[in-house]
């Protein structure tokens, strides 16, 4: 009678094999733990597709789209858990594939005081994609599980050796964003500075 694990032994303890048989068996292991191509191919199509509804991006011809596709890496948040804290310089432009995050800005007593709830496809951290330096007046935290897609300096400027008219359309994108963010943040500043002074008033 053969052993009970006698299959299991050959499978974890194979023999040496040839350098033939070893392609053979390169080609098994990666059927075996490898996403079938036609998987991967339905997954990348789908951030492609998604890609598309994202106004960093909007406009992008499919290629170019596919092409960020390749770039981007996805990051998973649990609940409550910080993505970006006020006071420290950005490393990432960020995506919000799924779920929400929730802006706040730190107020009497070191509480976090809400400013905003995000939704897919909303992105941001912008100036962190141009390593600007600049240093955060806010911080992001995850509301619920969270995916985001993260796009790095590294990887802008990947896209700028290797696709230069790409690259552009994103700079441009990048800085109309970050232009009308800075105009936001300054008109709200310019009301919050009026109702405080027309409320010290008789």
């Amino acid at each position: 009678m053969k052993p009970m694990f006698a299959g299991l032994k050959q499978l974890l303890l194979p023999r040496r094999p040839s350098s033939a048989s070893a392609d053979v068996a390169a080609i098994g292991a990666r059927a075996l733990f490898q996403a079938p191509k036609s998987a991967m191919t339905t997954q990348h199509e789908s951030l492609v597709q998604f890609l598309g509804q994202v106004s960093l991006f909007e406009g992008l011809a499919h290629r170019d789209l596919a092409r960020v596709a390749r770039i981007v890496h996805e990051r998973q948040y649990s609940d409550g858990e910080y993505i970006c804290e006020e006071g420290r310089p950005g490393a990432a432009l960020f995506v919000v594939q799924r779920g929400v995050v929730e802006v706040v800005k730190r107020g009497a007593g070191d509480q976090d005081v809400p400013l905003a709830l995000l939704e897919p496809p909303a992105s941001f951290e912008e100036s962190a994609a141009l390593e600007t330096g600049v240093t955060r007046w806010f911080s992001v935290r995850a509301r619920g599980p969270v995916s985001l897609l993260a796009l790095g300096k590294s990887d802008l400027d990947e896209l700028i050796l290797n696709f230069p008219p790409l690259a552009n359309k994103v700079l441009v994108k990048l800085a109309g964003i970050m232009a009308a963010r800075l105009q936001m943040l300054i008109e709200a500043e310019s009301q919050r500075g009026s109702e405080t002074h027309g409320g010290g008033a008789p």
